[in-house]
């Protein structure tokens, strides 16, 4: 153990590896599930970090602000940026001014009123798609369901899509690559300041202009500001809800007794859309230690990483009997998929709304599939987890 790390014994040190690990990359809920004898303990990848694995300690952290700070988010660290990204990187008190600007455009009423083109996007990529037979399922639906969604609400143009998500993927998933993180980071950022500046002078119904004309306690909101918020959404809006997806539809795909479950009650979907949510949570931040202290068992120095992977929590035995068993009516799924505490997904509303009408039109129009045995599943692991490649078939008749 380096010196900086001295305080941490050596029989607390695990070869734990969530970024690039290949266990990770091939099925992370089981590797993860492989780590939890532990409490707590310390990997010395990516600069070396604690790992949380009890549900209660998680959310405790999460809470913790003062002690947990979300400052920098990720393991590793995002690409270098002059500021923080508000409020993901923000700490309570000044964290709440900038959620506050931001939470309405997600609430439970915001969102209603986009069910009509949620709808509508879900029937635009379908159409046509019973009658091939199967599909490349993240190119052909994960990946464009969502960021059509989200290109609307922030006012970009759809047809440049495909460059966003590109930008993206590379800034969240090339860990191998700083450099391209950063070229992704600067041409994302330089975007979006063309787009605020064409906005300031020519207001539209989309997220930007409404952040262009927000307050952040009682003052006017700064274009530098909006640009820091755009980042964030930009960022989180184009990956998470393809993620979801993709774990959901593979596990829909290996277990036709589960789909069943759906297709004789399509009541159970919001249901199952939590159980699936839980029991595939792929987002893992990081907190970092503001002071000594005694947390989990162990001792912590002020500037230690930590790792709280919502994985871990949302399939802790202590919580959840049998955790790893699918289950569409679980009573009390209190799972940990879109956080807790001050930085809880301001999303979720929207991103259940999108996985619950993805899940129910697809089925009426293709009940039965399968994975394709002829192509490979390809996938990431990491701060945000996912499949990247994953193939579907099916009889076309159904169609």
């Amino acid at each position: 153990m380096s010196g900086t790390h001295a305080h941490v014994p050596e029989d607390l040190v695990r070869d734990f590896d969530h970024v690039t690990g290949a266990d990770f990359v091939k099925n992370p809920f089981e590797a993860f599930a492989g780590f939890r004898g532990d409490r707590a303990f310390f990997s010395p990848h990516h600069g070396g970090y604690w790992v949380l694995t009890r549900m209660a300690d998680i959310r405790e952290a999460l809470q913790r602000a003062e002690t947990f700070s979300s400052w920098p988010t990720g393991i590793p660290a995002q690409a270098a940026r002059k500021e923080r990204m508000a409020p993901l990187e923000l700490d309570p008190p000044e964290h709440r001014s900038y959620r506050k600007v931001i939470a309405p455009m997600f609430g439970v009423r915001a969102i209603s009123s986009k069910t009509a083109a949620i709808d509508t996007t879900v029937e635009h990529l379908l159409s046509g798609l019973p009658e091939r037979g199967g599909c490349e399922f993240v190119a052909d639906f994960a990946q464009p369901f969502p960021s059509t969604i989200f290109t609307n609400m922030l006012g970009l143009p759809q047809q440049e899509a495909d460059k966003f998500v590109a930008w993206n993927n590379t800034l969240l998933h090339a860990y191998g690559d700083p450099e391209s993180r950063k070229v992704a980071a600067a041409d994302i950022n330089a975007y979006l300041r063309d787009l605020i500046a064409a906005r300031a002078g020519e207001p539209r119904e989309d997220l930007v202009s409404a952040l262009l004309a927000s307050e952040v306690d009682g003052r006017a909101i700064t274009r530098e500001e909006v640009q820091n918020l755009c980042f964030l959404l930009f960022v989180a809006g184009l990956d998470t809800v393809t993620a979801a997806l993709t774990f959901m539809f593979r596990f829909l795909a290996e277990n036709p007794r589960h789909r069943q479950q759906l297709l004789d009650d399509p009541e159970l979907i919001p249901s199952a859309v939590e159980e699936l949510l839980r029991v595939h949570a792929f987002v893992n931040p990081a907190r970092t230690v503001t002071e000594d202290v005694e947390f989990a068992g162990v001792r912590m120095k002020a500037g230690d990483r930590v790792l709280v992977s919502t994985a871990l929590a949302s399939n802790d035995p202590e919580e959840f009997p049998d955790p790893l068993e699918v289950r569409f009516d679980r009573d009390a799924n209190r799972h940990l998929a879109f956080g807790a505490g001050p930085h809880r997904c301001a999303g979720s509303h929207l991103a259940r709304g999108e996985l619950v009408a993805a899940i129910r039109r697809w089925h009426e129009v293709i009940p039965h599939y399968e994975v394709d045995p002829d192509h490979e599943i390809e996938s990431h692991a990491g701060g945000a987890m996912g499949i990247d490649r994953i193939h579907l078939r099916w009889p076309p008749s159904q169609g």
